[in-house]
Protein backbone atom coordinates (compact mmCIF):
# COMPACT_ATOMS: atom_id res chain seq x y z
CA UNK A 1 0.00 0.00 0.00
CA UNK A 2 3.14 2.17 0.67
CA UNK A 3 3.85 3.22 -3.45
CA UNK A 4 -0.05 4.19 -3.72
CA UNK A 5 -0.19 6.17 -0.26
CA UNK A 6 -2.79 8.56 -0.32
CA UNK A 7 -4.34 7.48 -3.65
CA UNK A 8 -8.01 6.44 -1.61
CA UNK A 9 -7.81 9.33 0.64
CA UNK A 10 -6.93 11.83 -2.44
CA UNK A 11 -10.00 10.28 -4.30
CA UNK A 12 -12.55 10.39 -1.56
CA UNK A 13 -11.78 14.34 -0.45
CA UNK A 14 -11.52 15.18 -4.50
CA UNK A 15 -15.20 13.94 -5.56
CA UNK A 16 -17.22 15.20 -2.09
CA UNK A 17 -15.77 18.38 -2.41
CA UNK A 18 -16.89 18.76 -5.86
CA UNK A 19 -20.16 17.33 -5.03
CA UNK A 20 -20.73 19.13 -2.41
CA UNK A 21 -19.96 21.85 -4.38
CA UNK A 22 -22.36 21.51 -7.69
CA UNK A 23 -25.27 20.17 -5.64
CA UNK A 24 -25.20 23.26 -3.44
CA UNK A 25 -25.88 26.33 -5.62
CA UNK A 26 -26.67 29.34 -4.31
CA UNK A 27 -25.02 28.84 -0.79
CA UNK A 28 -23.18 32.07 0.84
CA UNK A 29 -19.12 32.34 -0.19
CA UNK A 30 -18.21 31.38 3.50
CA UNK A 31 -20.30 28.42 2.79
CA UNK A 32 -19.16 26.92 -0.22
CA UNK A 33 -15.45 27.55 1.47
CA UNK A 34 -16.70 24.58 3.96
CA UNK A 35 -17.85 22.68 1.98
CA UNK A 36 -15.10 22.74 -0.63
CA UNK A 37 -12.14 22.66 2.03
CA UNK A 38 -14.15 20.30 4.61
CA UNK A 39 -13.49 16.95 2.60
CA UNK A 40 -9.90 18.15 1.96
CA UNK A 41 -8.86 18.46 5.66
CA UNK A 42 -10.87 15.21 6.09
CA UNK A 43 -8.88 13.05 3.31
CA UNK A 44 -5.54 15.31 4.43
CA UNK A 45 -5.64 14.22 8.19
CA UNK A 46 -6.93 10.45 7.49
CA UNK A 47 -4.01 9.82 4.83
CA UNK A 48 -1.31 11.49 7.22
CA UNK A 49 -2.37 9.19 10.25
CA UNK A 50 -1.95 6.01 7.61
CA UNK A 51 1.56 7.12 7.06
CA UNK A 52 2.77 7.57 10.24
CA UNK A 53 1.01 3.92 10.68
CA UNK A 54 3.27 2.48 7.34
CA UNK A 55 6.96 1.55 7.81
CA UNK A 56 8.40 3.98 5.76
CA UNK A 57 5.54 7.07 6.89
CA UNK A 58 4.26 6.71 2.69
CA UNK A 59 6.40 7.12 -0.29
CA UNK A 60 7.51 10.25 -1.95
CA UNK A 61 5.68 12.43 0.83
CA UNK A 62 6.19 16.18 1.13
CA UNK A 63 6.97 17.77 4.73
CA UNK A 64 4.28 20.92 5.75
CA UNK A 65 7.49 22.99 6.59
CA UNK A 66 8.59 26.74 5.84
CA UNK A 67 11.89 27.84 5.62
CA UNK A 68 13.04 31.80 5.22
CA UNK A 69 14.56 30.28 1.84
CA UNK A 70 10.78 29.24 0.93
CA UNK A 71 9.10 31.96 1.71
CA UNK A 72 11.28 34.44 -0.20
CA UNK A 73 11.48 32.18 -3.37
CA UNK A 74 6.98 31.52 -2.93
CA UNK A 75 7.00 35.44 -2.69
CA UNK A 76 9.16 35.89 -5.51
CA UNK A 77 6.93 32.90 -7.69
CA UNK A 78 3.84 34.26 -6.57
CA UNK A 79 4.07 38.09 -7.62
CA UNK A 80 5.44 36.81 -10.81
CA UNK A 81 2.52 34.39 -11.15
CA UNK A 82 0.28 37.14 -10.58
CA UNK A 83 2.03 39.74 -13.24
CA UNK A 84 1.90 36.87 -15.97
CA UNK A 85 -1.76 36.38 -15.01
CA UNK A 86 -2.22 40.66 -15.27
CA UNK A 87 -0.96 40.50 -18.99
CA UNK A 88 -2.82 37.76 -20.28
CA UNK A 89 -6.40 39.11 -18.90
CA UNK A 90 -5.24 42.64 -20.20
CA UNK A 91 -4.40 40.73 -23.63
CA UNK A 92 -7.51 38.75 -23.37
CA UNK A 93 -10.41 40.51 -21.48
CA UNK A 94 -8.75 44.31 -21.81
CA UNK A 95 -8.89 44.75 -17.91
CA UNK A 96 -8.59 42.98 -14.78
CA UNK A 97 -10.89 42.89 -12.13
CA UNK A 98 -12.53 41.13 -9.73
CA UNK A 99 -16.05 38.83 -10.79
CA UNK A 100 -17.21 38.07 -7.02
CA UNK A 101 -19.64 40.17 -5.75
CA UNK A 102 -18.33 40.15 -2.33
CA UNK A 103 -15.75 42.94 -3.12
CA UNK A 104 -18.71 45.49 -3.17
CA UNK A 105 -20.32 44.39 0.11
CA UNK A 106 -19.70 46.12 2.89
CA UNK A 107 -16.51 45.75 5.21
CA UNK A 108 -17.60 44.06 8.57
CA UNK A 109 -16.30 40.87 9.92
CA UNK A 110 -17.88 38.71 7.48
CA UNK A 111 -16.57 40.65 4.59
CA UNK A 112 -12.97 40.44 5.96
CA UNK A 113 -13.21 37.13 6.93
CA UNK A 114 -14.70 35.82 3.01
CA UNK A 115 -12.60 37.76 1.19
CA UNK A 116 -8.76 38.42 2.87
CA UNK A 117 -8.91 35.82 5.63
CA UNK A 118 -10.30 32.72 3.46
CA UNK A 119 -9.04 33.28 0.08
CA UNK A 120 -5.43 34.79 1.07
CA UNK A 121 -4.74 32.70 4.26
CA UNK A 122 -6.92 29.68 4.64
CA UNK A 123 -7.22 28.54 1.11
CA UNK A 124 -3.28 28.40 0.31
CA UNK A 125 -2.55 26.12 3.24
CA UNK A 126 -5.45 23.79 2.60
CA UNK A 127 -4.99 23.74 -1.19
CA UNK A 128 -1.43 23.44 -1.02
CA UNK A 129 -1.85 20.71 2.12
CA UNK A 130 -4.34 18.72 -0.46
CA UNK A 131 -3.26 19.39 -4.04
CA UNK A 132 0.31 19.27 -3.43
CA UNK A 133 0.85 17.34 0.02
CA UNK A 134 -1.62 14.62 -0.80
CA UNK A 135 -2.52 14.71 -4.51
CA UNK A 136 0.89 15.13 -6.08
CA UNK A 137 2.76 12.38 -3.91
CA UNK A 138 -0.30 10.27 -4.34
CA UNK A 139 0.40 10.13 -8.41
CA UNK A 140 4.01 10.32 -8.17
CA UNK A 141 7.11 12.85 -6.80
CA UNK A 142 7.60 13.42 -10.89
CA UNK A 143 6.40 15.32 -14.01
CA UNK A 144 3.33 13.14 -14.18
CA UNK A 145 2.68 14.26 -10.29
CA UNK A 146 3.18 17.67 -10.95
CA UNK A 147 1.08 17.80 -14.45
CA UNK A 148 -1.86 15.29 -12.53
CA UNK A 149 -1.90 17.32 -9.99
CA UNK A 150 -2.38 20.55 -11.40
CA UNK A 151 -4.57 19.50 -13.95
CA UNK A 152 -6.94 18.35 -10.86
CA UNK A 153 -6.19 21.37 -9.05
CA UNK A 154 -7.57 23.34 -12.28
CA UNK A 155 -10.74 20.91 -12.75
CA UNK A 156 -11.92 21.27 -9.00
CA UNK A 157 -11.82 25.41 -8.97
CA UNK A 158 -14.25 25.22 -11.97
CA UNK A 159 -16.80 23.10 -9.82
CA UNK A 160 -17.96 26.67 -9.06
CA UNK A 161 -18.35 27.57 -12.97
CA UNK A 162 -16.39 26.98 -16.21
CA UNK A 163 -14.33 29.52 -17.43
CA UNK A 164 -11.25 29.16 -19.61
CA UNK A 165 -9.29 31.97 -18.27
CA UNK A 166 -9.43 30.47 -15.28
CA UNK A 167 -9.02 27.10 -16.24
CA UNK A 168 -5.71 28.22 -17.58
CA UNK A 169 -4.36 30.19 -14.38
CA UNK A 170 -5.56 27.51 -12.19
CA UNK A 171 -3.76 24.96 -14.48
CA UNK A 172 -0.42 27.38 -14.35
CA UNK A 173 -0.22 27.68 -11.04
CA UNK A 174 -0.83 24.11 -9.93
CA UNK A 175 2.11 23.46 -12.03
CA UNK A 176 4.12 26.18 -10.72
CA UNK A 177 3.36 25.62 -7.16
CA UNK A 178 3.82 21.48 -8.13
CA UNK A 179 7.59 22.46 -9.30
CA UNK A 180 8.07 24.31 -5.78
CA UNK A 181 7.12 21.14 -3.97
CA UNK A 182 8.94 18.75 -5.93
CA UNK A 183 12.09 20.48 -5.82
CA UNK A 184 11.99 21.60 -2.17
CA UNK A 185 10.69 18.71 -0.82
CA UNK A 186 8.31 20.72 1.44
CA UNK A 187 4.87 22.52 1.23
CA UNK A 188 6.50 26.13 2.42
CA UNK A 189 7.25 27.80 -1.07
CA UNK A 190 4.35 26.93 -2.52
CA UNK A 191 2.16 28.03 0.36
CA UNK A 192 3.60 31.35 0.35
CA UNK A 193 3.59 31.45 -3.49
CA UNK A 194 -0.16 30.80 -2.93
CA UNK A 195 -0.61 33.39 -0.55
CA UNK A 196 1.27 36.01 -2.42
CA UNK A 197 -0.85 35.09 -5.43
CA UNK A 198 -4.20 35.51 -3.89
CA UNK A 199 -3.54 38.48 -2.10
CA UNK A 200 -2.31 40.34 -4.91
CA UNK A 201 -5.81 39.69 -6.54
CA UNK A 202 -7.37 40.94 -3.39
CA UNK A 203 -5.42 44.24 -3.55
CA UNK A 204 -6.14 44.89 -7.24
CA UNK A 205 -9.78 44.44 -7.10
CA UNK A 206 -9.96 46.54 -3.81
CA UNK A 207 -8.35 48.86 -5.91
CA UNK A 208 -10.62 48.98 -8.25
CA UNK A 209 -8.97 46.50 -11.18
CA UNK A 210 -6.96 47.45 -13.60
CA UNK A 211 -7.26 48.82 -17.37
CA UNK A 212 -4.32 49.01 -20.31
CA UNK A 213 -2.64 52.49 -20.53
CA UNK A 214 -4.50 54.86 -22.68
CA UNK A 215 -7.75 52.90 -22.67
Amino acid sequence: MTRHWGRTEATFGAVVAVLFITLTPGLPIWASYLLFWAPLVVAVVVAARRGRASPDGGIGRIAFRVTWTDALVGAFVGLLLRCAMIAIELLTAGSVTSSSSMFEADHNLLWFATAIIAPAIIAPVVEELFFRGLILPAIGTNWIGILGSAIIFSAMHLAYGFDVLTAISTFIVGVAFGILAVRSKRLGAGITAHVVYNASLIAISELGGLTPIGS
